[in-house]
């Protein structure tokens, strides 16, 4: 896609670009956390959603979006999740407002329900509350049983943390629980973790303030069997400006700890959790203070020891090697700024963990595909945008079996789904990909019984097993299989 021209515009600073007219002002687009402003020429829309031709190339996500949502809305974070206990993946969109140009006149969060494997055109479910949100975690917090909904809050009004208490049919649209910091504060993000092992999750928070003074803790809400605390029972001993909030076992001790991102003249750290006590002071700083924004665990090259990933321009990766970490990779992506969201997430289901992230100021979400332990440095996938990018998630949409792709942008459309293409590898029998000792059962099930093998997988064609190529499966595709699954 032919991309405008776009500058960043360094928070706090006005924007110098010349506007074509009085009457026609160049647009704006403020980032969730405010650290971001472009200032953007009119530009052509994002081709059109379709669905074409299926295909495959070790990211199973289509050249086009196969559904878009028809708002205007600047998403802050996004979630995918069954709320209503129908088994289907529903759509969770936090957010936020800036003070972006046009205006935005509407930030309510949103659920697009999942309906037979198809999103809603229209969000049935709107939060009776209209504040500025910057992440969307879902947790069973009150331990009832159901998925309740943290939308992770801020903005220039300090507005408090809350959170959706999740019910049969879904949470109810009004809060039940909003959090009480010591001073106000702009949550940035946050993540839903039992870090002290007592059986419930608990609630911590990457934070902000605004000017004059833009620092403040990092925070965390003590969860007491499913009653979490409104005010915070921990703090960081330094304020800052951070981004982003996830627990992994650094040390590998049995207790996970916290890695936070922090922004311009901060380093991005990690605080260890000792027995159970997490330590206010961190144990590990990366050295760099030119602003980050966001991390992420995960075990990259398969040693059993939990990589971390921080959203710098462009994005690294820091090797845990027996607990300490080491600067090993960089993303070369054709644009290199900063990530507004990413994660890491196994894409291809081949038991590795890709990396993925969505920018700001280009649009682009890229995908880093991790094949044998190492992350591609150029993307494998890439979707340019139209619109300033904001979030991602996944969760399996229309029912297949594999996970889709939801992006989240600041503009119109503001939500759109990737599904992903079973990628058609002969003998696959269980549609994961790979060809190994999992498809052994379901092939002699498909042999045996093909009614009740294309019960047990509907996504699945049992022609996959014909390895003959005689259009039939039979005793013949045996062999076949066999020299298939044992070939080096």
């Amino acid at each position: 896609m032919t991309r405008c021209a776009f500058a960043l515009v360094a928070v706090g600073a006005v924007a110098a670009t010349a506007v074509p007219s009085r009457a026609e002002p160049q647009p704006i687009e403020v980032s969730p956390d405010a650290r971001e402003r472009v200032v953007r020429p009119a530009k052509a829309d994002a081709p059109p959603a379709s669905a074409p031709a299926a295909r495959y190339n070790g990211v199973p996500y289509p050249a086009m979006p196969d559904w878009q949502n028809t708002l205007r809305r600047q998403v802050g974070g996004l979630a995918a999740a069954d709320l209503n206990g129908d088994g289907r993946a529903d759509v969770i969109v936090g957010c936020y407002i800036s003070q972006s140009f046009p205006p935005y006149t509407d930030w309510e969060n949103l659920i697009y329900y999942n309906v037979g494997g198809q999103l809603e055109t229209e969000p049935s479910w709107i939060s009776a509350d209209e504040v500025h949100t910057g992440d969307i975690v879902i947790g069973d917090v009150n331990r009832d049983g159901y998925p309740d909904i943290v939308s992770v809050n801020g903005g220039t009004a300090f507005s408090p943390t809350r959170i959706y208490y999740g019910g049969p049919a879904g949470p109810d649209n009004v809060f039940d629980w909003a959090s009480a910091s010591p001073q106000a504060t702009w949550a940035t993000a946050g993540t839903l973790f039992d870090f002290d092992h007592d059986g419930d999750l608990d609630l911590f928070t990457a934070n902000q303030g605004v000017s004059p003074n833009p620092y403040r803790p990092i925070y965390g809400f003590r969860n007491n069997n499913g009653v979490l605390e409104a005010a915070p029972f921990w703090q960081s001993d330094e304020s800052s400006i951070q981004g982003g909030v996830a627990f992994a076992d650094l040390d590998g001790d049995g207790w996970e700890d916290l890695a936070v991102s922090k922004w311009v003249n901060f380093q991005t750290a990690v605080h260890r959790v000792l027995a159970g006590a997490l330590q206010t002071s961190p144990a590990w700083n990366s050295g760099h203070t030119g602003g980050d924004r966001g991390v992420s665990w995960a075990d990259v090259n398969g040693d059993g020891w939990p990589d971390l990933a921080v959203g710098r321009s462009p994005i690294v990766l820091y090797t845990n090697v027996g607990g300490v970490l080491t600067h090993t990779w960089t993303a070369a992506p054709p644009f290199a700024t900063q990530p507004q969201d990413m994660k890491f997430f196994d894409v291809d289901r081949d038991g590795d963990e890709d990396l993925v992230e969505v920018q700001f100021s280009t649009g682009r979400v890229h995908i880093y595909l991790n094949t044998g332990g190492t992350l591609s440095t150029a993307p494998s996938w890439t979707w340019d945008d139209a619109a300033v990018g904001t979030a991602v998630a996944f969760g399996d949409i229309n029912g297949d079996g594999w996970p889709d792709l939801v992006a989240g942008f600041s503009g119109q459309p503001c939500v759109k789904v990737f599904y992903a293409r079973i990628p058609d590898v002969p003998g696959d029998m269980n549609c994961d990909g790979l060809l190994d000792e999992q498809d052994v059962p379901p092939f002699a099930l498909a042999l045996l019984d093909p009614p009740a093998y294309q019960a047990a997988f509907p996504a699945c064609n049992i022609l996959r097993g014909d390895l003959t190529g005689n259009g039939a499966l039979a005793g013949d595709d045996v062999e076949p299989f066999v020299g298939l699954l044992l070939a080096p």
